[in-house]
């Protein structure tokens, strides 16, 4: 899997698995060499793709180091401030969207809920609770099933463990004793902000609102917290978790494109978000 670490700073995700450097939590101490110090890295071992997260007054600087952007979140930091999504390419090939719609098909079309989204086995919803330490085992053997790949790597245990005690929440629903769904809660205290992220749903449970209900449950347990601003990247191919964000009440901010690997490949990501 990629590697994570801390440069100038800032928290860096590369690697050969999504063939990018992801600038994941930016320091803006030193932002010029920073930015140097990426594209050396994306050249010297050959990656198709930069990708930042980054607050609007940083958007100058890596507009002139020949960054585009792709999205913005108004008030993802603290509220106030903007957060832009931006790319820079090292290849044709990496920067040609497979369609070269700026909005998704299922956005020109409208959203409508898909048939028997809250029809959940003939009874009520069943509940959301937190997931636990102990629940890691059964939680990376659901993700295994739903992602034959992913941008990180939540099939494994170790790795979920590390995640929860780390901060990041995790939510699921079970039906007769066993996950049936999951999704997470990943807090930036300092940004005061949190992605909504690593929804899964088992086969045989998709269509019945799981992860309308997870994600209403962590709207609702962040906004407790004081979260200001919600935000999730999605895969633009999948119109029913965009829709799932757009009933909720989230904005579409843009579109990321060749961003992520997941199910089997490079995919182009939508981001949306929503104040709580």
């Amino acid at each position: 899997m990629d590697t994570i670490e801390t440069i100038k700073g800032s928290v860096v995700q590369h690697g050969t698995h999504n063939d990018r450097v992801y600038l994941m939590r930016f320091n803006t101490q030193d932002s010029l060499e920073l930015i140097t110090i990426l594209d050396n890295m994306a050249v010297a071992k050959g990656y198709g793709k930069i990708f930042a997260k980054i607050p609007a007054p940083a958007w100058n600087a890596f507009k002139t180091a020949g960054y585009v952007k792709e999205a913005v979140v108004p008030g993802l930091f603290g509220g106030k401030v903007d957060g832009f999504f931006v790319g820079k390419f090292f290849s044709d090939t990496r920067q040609a969207a497979p369609n070269t719609e700026k909005r998704p098909r299922m956005l020109r079309q409208g959203i409508k809920r898909f048939p028997n989204e809250n029809n959940c086995i003939g009874q009520a919803m069943p509940s959301v609770a937190a997931c636990q330490v102990s629940d890691a085992e059964e939680m990376g053997a659901v993700y295994g099933r739903v992602f034959e790949s992913y941008p990180f790597p939540i099939q494994k245990p170790v790795y979920l463990k590390r995640m929860m005690r780390e901060g990041v929440l995790y939510f699921n629903i079970r039906v007769n004793g066993r996950i049936a769904a999951i999704a997470a809660a990943e807090i930036d205290l300092a940004g005061n902000n949190t992605e909504m992220t690593d929804f899964a749903t088992l086969p045989q449970w998709r269509g019945k609102g799981f992860a309308g209900a997870l994600l209403n449950h962590m709207n609702q347990k962040t906004h407790e917290m004081g979260i200001k601003t919600a935000y999730t990247i999605a895969r633009a191919a999948s119109n029913k978790m965009n829709a799932v964000f757009k009933n909720s009440g989230y904005n579409y901010a843009g579109r990321l494109i060749n961003n992520s690997q997941i199910c089997g490949g490079i995919e182009s990501m939508t981001v949306w978000y929503r104040h709580l």
